[in-house]
């Protein structure tokens, strides 16, 4: 995947290298992107003298340019002149105090150079002030090899209210048990523990469990509830690229029966091919066993394994707006055939922030193709999907965040029993304990 990698940075590269020949003074722009991309590009390749190189014409080109100067404290500190590279940061950091990344690489070189606490200064520093999870978490590792500290454990209680104008457990099998659909207020509650363990700058891992329970005013027999098993690991490659892969246990109740198990998989490549984007190629593998209840008979025919892949790709307006797209397809092998399909699914979506408000949509359609005919039919199911999620959050102070969201689905079916139209509103607010 390294290979891979560095074969797509080397053609973008190219790109940017073709025109250059001819260019003159007045492209001196143009030359400086060049410089500051052959730098940055011989740094993830171990070539730091000739990132040194280009990243000081870079600085010839464009004097105090941040980017170049932070760079070259890096190819000067991987070089092993740590002196220079103390210099050249030091310079970064008075210019630009908000810069979290300046303050962590000259961290580095700090501790190299024996002085500790001046490292874990500008360590505590780059944590609390970068909105860069990637490296805030960096810089936590980092702190707790020498303060026993490490990536903190964490715990997060959600709880609200839905009003669902069609109440339905799962997407694909809409009929309602008493052969009509209702409408229902419930309550929601989640509660989620994370502890992270092992990590360092470049792994880490983490165990987790959450437990979700929904109420319903009139519905009782709709009432959920899961428990949620999670451990998960990671590996940093590179600055640009990691590698993720989770697993889950999941056991679910419904109506107080025992309704579900499942074990789930996801493997996750990701890499940012530029500094305001990030690609993701993800899947996942589940084997799914159903329970028949007294309520929700014939379950055990959707019996059996489910997998889907897709490529994910998110590019930031900024550091307060990004627009992503994904393409997804998906799978599901079932005891019954009627039960097989195959899907495809496009969906779009945008965040944005205003203040203390966080303005987020996402525009999906899944196409989705069943294996064989449904009783009572005369062909087999194929449903279109359409759905729109759109809301609002808002910080209420540091560890509270209140949110009001709409959930629109169209369930567009050649076969009219599964055909349906549902809206949920819910309202929720988040606490971080």
């Amino acid at each position: 995947m390294k290979t891979l990698l560095r074969s797509a940075q080397f053609l973008a590269l190219l790109v940017l290298l073709l025109p250059a020949e001819g260019f003159s003074q007045e492209n001196k722009e143009r030359d400086y992107e060049i410089a500051l991309t052959k730098g940055q590009y011989e740094i993830e390749l171990g070539n730091f003298a000739a990132a040194i190189d280009h990243l000081q014409r870079a600085l010839e080109l464009v004097p105090g340019d941040q980017e170049a100067r932070v760079s070259l404290g890096v190819a000067y500190a991987r070089s092993g002149d740590r002196q220079k590279a103390r210099t050249v940061l030091e310079q970064a950091v008075a210019a630009d105090g908000n810069d979290s990344r300046a303050r962590y690489e000259l961290g580095l070189v700090l501790a190299a150079l024996g002085q500790d606490e001046a490292a874990k200064q500008m360590m505590r520093t780059a944590a609390e002030t970068t909105r860069d999870e990637a490296l805030a978490d960096a810089a936590r590792a980092y702190l707790g090899g020498r303060e026993q500290a490490g990536a903190r454990p964490s715990l997060r209680l959600t709880g609200g209210f839905q009003y669902d104008d069609n109440v339905i457990l799962e997407q694909d099998n809409p009929i309602a048990p008493t052969g009509d659909k209702k409408a229902d207020w419930r309550g929601v509650l989640l509660l989620e523990g994370v502890l992270p363990f092992g990590v360092t700058g470049r792994r880490g891992a983490e165990a987790a469990y959450q437990f979700y329970q929904s109420l319903h005013g009139s519905l009782e027999d709709y009432n959920v509830q899961e428990h949620v098993g999670r451990v998960g690991g990671h590996y940093a490659f590179s600055r640009t690229s990691r590698f993720d892969l989770t697993y889950e246990f999941r056991y679910a109740f419904v109506g107080g029966e025992h309704y579900s198990t499942t074990h789930w998989f996801a493997p996750v490549f990701s890499v940012n091919l530029t500094s305001q984007s990030l690609t993701e190629l993800h899947g996942t593998y589940s084997s799914d066993r159903y329970f028949d209840t007294p309520v929700f008979t014939a379950l055990t025919e959707k019996n059996g394994p489910s997998a889907s892949a897709g490529l994910t790709h998110t590019v930031l307006s900024g550091r307060k707006t990004g627009i992503a797209l994904d393409y997804t397809y998906d799978t599901h092998d079932a005891v019954m055939d009627y039960w097989d399909y195959t899907g495809h699914r496009g969906a779009v979506s945008a965040l944005t922030e205003a203040g203390r408000y966080k303005l987020f949509a996402t525009l999906s359609y899944h196409d989705k193709k069943y294996g064989g005919i449904p009783p009572g039919a005369t062909e087999k199911r194929h449903d279109g999907v359409q759905e729109l999620l759109a809301g609002v959050s808002r910080k209420a102070g540091t560890t509270v965040t209140v949110t009001l969201s709409d959930q629109y689905t169209l369930n567009d079916s050649n076969l009219p029993l599964y055909e349906y139209r549902r809206n949920i509103v819910g309202l929720f607010v988040e606490v971080a304990l």
